[in-house]
């Protein structure tokens, strides 16, 4: 249920959250399971709801977790007792949009609400957007430490690339400024992703040959 096949033109596989979603201090596992129904809600309505485990497994955290977060979604009414997305917010129809491919590729809630609130930041025209780390950090409720975590983790699997920048004071004196990001086109991600697959099968397939061999030459028993 929660694979997901890459479409060619990712504009138009994408799906919308409210601005005002960041006003809510939703805790990344809340967050992370309101955005990933909206996206079911929004292209697979009338599919089977997912279950706990479903939620759980594709968001990297426990199912103790997952129901945990769920019953305090159903209690904000942010989410309806079967699971379907049920706040407003049409308020100003502002709203940022995630890729589909975000469910499929092995982030975990902590990092897809980074993302997603770098997608929220995102200058429309550059791709680029320049939070700082306590900006980040106040706003999807992590310490720095562990954004600065997520933030490489998004950079090395190829969501975004970052700069670091600086700046001049009226004394001529140079300081550190906040990184600079650009969000990459997500077909990065996806073709990284696969070429991580693939090594990992063809490293599997070489331990299993050696493991192979290793059993045919190994000296039998004495009797």
């Amino acid at each position: 249920m929660t694979a997901l096949t890459y479409q060619k033109d990712a504009r138009t596989y994408r799906f919308s959250l409210p601005n005002e979603i960041w006003g809510l201090k939703l805790p990344p596992p809340a967050f992370s399971i309101l955005a990933y129904l909206c996206y079911l809600n929004c292209h697979h309505k009338g599919d089977a709801v997912p279950s706990v485990d479903e939620i759980a497994a594709l968001l990297h955290m426990g199912p103790d977790m997952a129901q945990k977060q769920l019953d305090a979604l159903i209690k904000r009414n942010l989410i309806s007792p079967q699971m379907v997305p049920v706040f407003t917010h049409k308020r100003t129809g502002k709203f940022f949009s995630l890729p589909n491919e975000i469910f499929s590729l092995d982030l975990g809630h902590g990092a897809i609400t980074v993302y997603a609130y770098l997608l929220y930041c995102e200058d429309r025209s550059s791709h680029q957007c320049h939070p700082s780390y306590k900006t980040i950090s106040a706003t999807v409720g992590l310490a720095v430490n562990t954004v600065m975590k997520h933030i490489a983790k998004l950079e090395d699997r190829q969501f975004i690339t970052k700069e670091h920048t600086s700046y001049a004071d009226s004394q001529g004196m140079k300081w550190n400024g906040n990184n600079s990001y650009t969000i990459l086109p997500i077909q990065k991600a996806v073709d990284h992703s696969y070429e991580r697959q693939m090594v990992k099968l063809a490293e599997t397939t070489e331990r299993q040959r050696v493991a192979e061999e290793l059993r045919k030459t190994r000296p039998c028993s004495p009797l």
